[in-house]
C-alpha cells in the first residue's frame, strides 16, 4: 500500500505560472483592501467638513456591501461560465475609478434632495443629506467592481492550486486583506493629515487602474484541471462537470448549493464572524479616537500596524496549518476555525472594556490574529464543498449570506446606535 508520503511525491508539481497569477491576483486584492478601508480610515475628518453623522458614515459602508452582495450572484452566475480574468480586470478598474471620484463626489451638480425617516421598532428618526446618499451612490460603484473579483478569484486559484495546496495559496491571496486593510489604516490616516482626506481617495484608486492590465493578460486555466479523481468523487459526480450544468437554472443551481452540508455549515459560521469583523473594520479607529482619547494618525497607525502583523500572520498560518491538519483529519478545515473563533473572544472583549494602551492595543492584535485563522481554511471548505462548475456561484451565495446577516447590519446598526 502505498504511503500517503510516497503519493504526495508522486503528484505533478505546481507549475510556476500559477505562482505567478497567485501573486498578481494577491496583489489586487492588497489594492482592493486599501480602497475599500480608507473611508474608515478618514471618517472623522469628512464628517468634520462635509457635516456628516456617524449614521450616514455607516450608511456609506451599507451601500457598497449591498451592491457588492446584491450583484455577487449575478457575477457568479457570469464567472462559472465566461472569462473570468477578464471579468476580475474589468472589476478593478471600476472599483479604482469610483475610489478616486469619493474625493469629489460633493462637488457633483446633480446632488440629490436628502431623506428623513424612522426606524419603527427602534423609535429613531434618521436623517441622510443629499451629499450622503450622492456618496452612497459613489461607494455603491466600488462594490459593483469588488463583488466581481471577490466572487470569482477564489474559483481561479482553485483551478491553479490542487487540493494538497490550495489552504495555502488561498492563505497567501487572502493575507492580502489584514495587508490591505492596515494600509489603508494607515495611508488614510496619513495623507488625510498631511494633504486633506480628498487626495488619500484620489491617491490609492490609481494603482487598481493599472494593475487591471495586468489581470487582463492572465490565462485562464481549465475549470476542474487541478482535481484529482478522489476530490472530484467526494463532491461531484461526472455528469455535473458536462454541458447539463450549465445548462441548469440559477434556482437549481443555488438549491443544490445549499443543500450541501459543508457550504452550509462554514457558510453560518463565517456570518457570524462577518458580523464582528464588519462593525470591527468600519468604527475601530472611530472607537480609539473618540473613546481612547488617541490622535488620527495614532489610532490609524496602531490599527494599520497591528491589522498588517496580526492579520497576515493569521491568515498565512491558518491556511499552512490547515493544509497540515486536513491530511491526517477531514475535518481538519473546520477545526482550524472553530479553534480560532473560540480563542478570539476574551482578547476582543478586552479591547473594548479597557482603556489603557498596555492592554488594548495587544488585545486587538491577539483579536485580528485568531479571527484571521479562518480565512483561508474557510475558503478552502467552500471551494472544495462544491463542483468546480459552480464554484463562482457558490462564492457569490456565500458573499450574499455572509453580508447580508453579517456586516449589512452590524455597520450601519453601530453607527444608528
Amino acid at each position: 500500500m502505498e504511503s500517503s508520503s510516497d503519493a504526495q511525491s508522486n503528484q505533478p508539481a505546481v507549475p510556476r505560472y500559477s505562482y505567478y497569477a497567485l501573486s498578481v491576483l494577491t496583489l489586487v486584492n492588497f489594492l482592493n483592501y486599501i480602497d475599500r478601508q480608507v473611508l474608515p480610515a478618514v471618517a472623522p475628518s469628512m464628517r468634520a467638513e462635509l457635516g456628516l453623522s456617524q449614521a450616514e458614515i455607516g450608511f456609506m459602508e451599507d451601500a457598497l456591501l449591498i451592491s457588492f452582495t446584491v450583484l455577487a450572484l449575478l457575477f457568479g452566475r457570469l464567472g462559472d461560465r465566461y472569462s473570468r480574468t477578464k471579468l476580475m480586470a474589468g472589476a478593478a478598474a471600476v472599483w479604482s475609478v469610483a475610489t478616486a471620484l469619493t474625493a469629489v463626489t460633493d462637488h457633483a451638480p446633480w446632488l440629490p434632495g436628502g431623506l428623513h425617516f424612522q426606524i419603527p421598532i427602534l423609535h429613531l428618526t434618521v436623517v441622510v443629506s443629499g451629499v450622503a446618499l450622492a456618496l452612497c451612490a459613489v461607494r455603491a460603484l466600488v462594490g459593483i467592481g469588488e463583488s466581481s473579483y471577490s466572487t470569482i478569484t477564489p474559483t481561479l486559484i482553485a483551478d491553479y492550486f490542487p487540493p494538497r495546496r490550495r489552504a495555502t495559496a488561498l492563505g497567501i491571496f487572502q493575507a492580502a486583506i489584514p495587508m490591505g486593510f492596515a494600509l489603508g489604516y494607515v495611508l488614510g490616516g496619513v495623507l488625510a493629515s498631511f494633504f486633506g482626506w480628498r487626495a488619500a481617495f484620489m491617491i490609492v484608486g490609481l494603482p487598481g487602474l493599472i494593475t487591471a492590465i495586468i489581470v487582463w493578460l492572465l490565462k485562464e486555466p481549465e475549470r476542474g484541471k487541478t482535481e484529482t479523481a478522489e476530490s472530484i468523487s467526494e463532491v461531484d459526480a461526472p455528469t455535473t462537470l458536462s454541458a447539463e450544468t450549465s445548462r441548469e437554472s440559477w434556482l437549481s443551481t443555488y438549491w443544490r448549493i445549499i443543500r450541501t452540508r459543508d457550504w452550509l455549515l462554514s457558510t453560518a459560521g463565517y456570518t457570524a464572524l462577518t458580523f464582528v469583523l464588519g462593525a470591527f473594520a468600519t468604527w475601530a479607529s472611530s472607537l480609539l479616537q473618540e473613546e481612547k482619547n488617541m490622535s488620527e494618525v495614532g489610532a490609524n497607525l496602531v490599527l494599520g500596524i497591528t491589522t498588517l502583523a496580526a492579520g497576515a500572520l493569521g491568515t498565512f498560518g491558518g491556511g499552512w496549518i490547515a493544509d497540515r491538519i486536513v491530511a491526517k483529519r477531514r475535518n481538519g478545515y473546520f477545526l482550524v476555525c472553530a479553534a480560532g473563533s473560540l480563542l478570539g473572544i476574551v482578547p476582543s472583549i478586552l479591547a473594548l472594556v479597557t482603556h489603557r494602551r498596555i492592554f488594548f492595543i495587544p488585545a486587538i492584535f491577539m483579536t485580528v490574529f485568531f479571527l484571521f485563522i479562518n480565512n483561508a481554511p474557510f475558503h478552502a471548505i467552500l471551494v472544495g464543498s462544491v463542483p468546480p462548475s459552480i464554484r463562482a456561484s457558490a462564492m457569490a451565495l456565500n458573499i450574499v449570506a455572509i453580508h447580508m446577516f453579517g456586516d449589512v447590519i452590524s455597520r450601519g446598526g453601530v453607527g444608528v446606535l
